[in-house]
């Protein structure tokens, strides 16, 4: 049976496991440590060591969670994540491309700054960062996540992050109009792939930022209410998600809200 090879807790493989889910496809799905991301194994079904992988029937990988998302809509049966019309199917790659390209790039720079930060001690241990860093293939992440790490919000990462996205919760508020879902008139993989954005937020304790846009706030009432993101909250570690909100502490969440808007 195919298999799609996950860390619950990234918010890359809750994108792939939110289609999923949705999709009803019969897909095993496998949990993985950390350390075994690291391995030649593993490397050599993905090279850039992250998840999610997906391994079909014949054994065959494929990566990237956007392509996985696809591919699970189009080569299983259930309901279509896709719309049928070319404008529409257009409409949900633009989501896709800016949660791939913006979103998850400005998400992981505040949760680098917080999450990933506390992991490390004051002083930093400079030979666990060492080996993390060391473990990243895309020298832009890198960069990322050490200056992050060492610099906290005082990163230009996350002023960068934080203006993406309190511009992507106005979009999300603009795009809404009048209907329930990002695009057409059902749920699509435009929702599935902001639902670990969102997640995340709530996570972080960062969901009144949304108190002043109505429509954001009813959207994400019904995708939180989901049997699909049920699915998700199951898979979740009580004692991890207990490390992310401990993580945040107050100052920093009151300096993210502000900025947020």
């Amino acid at each position: 049976m195919a298999e799609l090879l996950v860390m619950h807790h990234a918010t890359c493989a809750r994108k792939a496991l939110s289609a999923l889910f949705e999709k009803g496809a019969p897909v095993q799905t496998r949990e993985l440590q950390r350390e075994y991301l690291r391995t030649p194994g593993y490397r050599a079904l993905n090279p850039d060591g992250v998840v999610p992988t997906f391994v079909d029937d014949a054994g065959r990988p494929l990566v990237e969670s956007s392509l996985i998302m696809r591919y699970l809509d189009e080569a299983y049966d259930g309901p279509a994540l896709q719309p049928a019309h070319p404008w529409e199917r257009i409409k949900v790659d633009h989501w896709l491309k800016r949660v791939d390209e913006k979103y998850f790039p400005a998400l992981g720079a505040i949760t680098a700054a917080t999450f990933i930060r506390s992991m490390f001690g004051d002083p930093v241990d400079e030979a666990r960062l060492k080996a993390m860093l060391d473990a990243m293939v895309n020298h832009g992440d890198r960069l990322m996540r050490e200056d992050c790490v060492r610099k906290g919000t005082a990163s230009p990462f996350v002023t960068a992050g934080l203006a993406q996205l309190r511009k992507m919760l106005d979009d999300v508020e603009a795009a809404l109009g009048d209907r329930d879902w990002l695009v057409g008139d059902a749920i699509s993989l435009a929702d599935c792939a902001m639902l670990p954005i969102m997640l995340r937020f709530v996570e972080f304790g960062l969901d009144p930022a949304w108190a002043n846009r109505p429509k954001v706030a009813a959207w994400w009432a019904r995708l939180a209410t989901r049997p699909s993101t049920a699915r998700l909250l199951e898979m979740a570690d009580p004692a991890l998600l207990q490390e992310i909100k401990d993580a945040m502490a107050d100052e920093p969440r009151r300096y993210y809200l502000s900025m947020l808007g």
